[in-house]
């Protein structure tokens, strides 16, 4: 009876050979494995070494040339796969089988010895290049060391400010928000070059260090709370006597000047009041939570009560000095017509020293400006506050040209 089956006698009869086979089959495995694990491992650093130096990886000769031996690999792969599919496992052949097995692996060892080798020698030819990749690594990992430090100095800011009592969810908040960032930098660290990791690195730093200096800086403030409500009481008052003139200085405006001169102020003497009341509101609740003990709330109201007194004091103030100011102008306009006259000579003179434009062409449209300024003037009711902030203007302009003018020519060394 006959059977497809390899006579395992006859098998067993020439160990000799299948000995070889199998000797053979092992030198073909270890130059496989050795191929195998070039490609993986040197495979990877040249990904990387093109992800983190792409200028480099383009005037370099890394990328093409492993290029060439990758698909030298592949290829074997494939062929060292089509030997094992056709002869292996050799110990269940014929003897007839064993030799043409033999033969196979034979010729496919010293592709696969090649191939290694050259693959070794590619390390060694590029190997400082590829040095590279460890040096960029070794920078961003500092990077991202240093951004999770500053998360890390934050938190123990917050741990230090809860220890002792303290408790402000503004505090909590940062920190928390400091933490979801450095947790999100890490995650995708290590996909990050050089050129992409400061900027996320730069964020958590920020939210990190706003976080430390609320957990450091809302503990003194809250301890600070008693000291401050007589001084913004003292600042109230003060904006109230101040504020006793305000209808003189309205009225005067009102008088000697059109309409278009102080509309933006027209009723400050109404929204004086209300500043001054919201500030006194806010300072009955400041007072109120600070003897309860309410330190966060009472934090809040401190807040709103200095950005009430801010706003009145700035407020107070603005008709007088705007009576003064287009009090100034109406009795001597010319002499800021003078006074723009020589800036403009004076920067002129500067411009001689460098090339005509773009520097000349803006100065010819402040020198523009100033001659129509001299027509706004002859209307029958002057508009002199849209003068006074059109002039300033102007002076501002001509105050940027001459900071570009001087830093441009500090770039180009002259």
């Amino acid at each position: 009876m006959s059977s497809s089956r390899p006579d395992r006698r006859r098998r067993r009869g020439d160990g000799g050979a299948l000995e070889r086979a199998l000797d053979v089959r092992g030198q073909l495995q270890e130059q496989f494995f050795r191929v195998d694990q070039l490609q993986r491992d040197v495979g990877e650093t040249v990904a990387s070494y093109a992800a983190l130096l792409p200028d480099r990886a383009r005037s370099t000769g890394v990328v093409p040339s492993w290029r060439h031996l990758d698909e030298r690999a592949q290829a074997a792969v494939l062929d060292y796969l089509g030997l094992l599919d056709q002869h292996d496992p050799v110990e269940e052949l014929d003897p007839y089988q064993v030799a043409a097995a033999t033969a196979a692996f034979e010729q496919g060892v010293p592709a696969l010895r090649t191939l290694a080798d050259d693959m070794e020698r590619f390390t060694s030819s590029y190997g400082a290049e590829l040095g590279r990749v460890g040096e960029v690594r070794a920078r961003v990992a500092r990077r991202l060391e240093q951004a999770q430090a500053a998360v890390a100095a934050a938190e123990a800011a917050w741990r230090a400010m809860t220890a002792d009592g303290g408790s402000f969810p503004a505090a909590d908040e940062a920190v928390v928000r400091a933490r979801v960032a450095g947790r999100k930098l890490a995650e995708v660290g290590d996909r990050l070059g050089p050129d992409d990791v400061d900027e996320p690195a730069a964020v958590v730093e920020r939210l990190a260090e706003e976080a430390r200096e609320l957990a450091l800086e809302l503990p003194r403030r809250a301890a600070a709370v008693g000291n401050r409500i007589p001084s913004l009481a003292t600042r109230i008052d003060a904006v109230v006597t101040r504020s006793e003139r305000t209808a003189e200085f309205m009225s005067g405006l009102r008088r000697e000047f059109s309409y278009e001169s102080w509309k933006d102020i027209a009723d400050a003497e109404g929204q004086l009041k209300a500043h001054v009341a919201e500030a006194r509101s806010a300072l009955d609740r400041l007072r109120a939570l600070h003897a309860a003990g309410d330190q966060p709330a009472a934090l809040a109201a401190l807040e709103e009560v200095e950005t009430a007194v801010e706003a009145a004091s700035d407020l107070v103030d603005a008709p007088r000095r705007r009576l003064e100011r287009l009090r100034d102008v109406k009795r001597d306009p010319a002499a800021l017509f003078d006074r723009a006259r020589f800036v403009l000579r004076d920067t002129r003179l500067l411009l001689r020293s460098g090339p005509p434009q773009p520097w000349g062409g803006r100065l010819d449209a402040f020198a523009r400006e100033l001659i129509a300024l001299e027509g706004l003037l002859e209307a029958t009711h002057p508009d002199y506050w849209a003068f006074l902030t059109r002039i300033d203007r102007l002076h501002e302009g001509v105050d940027r040209l001459v900071a570009d003018f001087r830093a441009s020519r500090a770039g180009a060394g002259g």
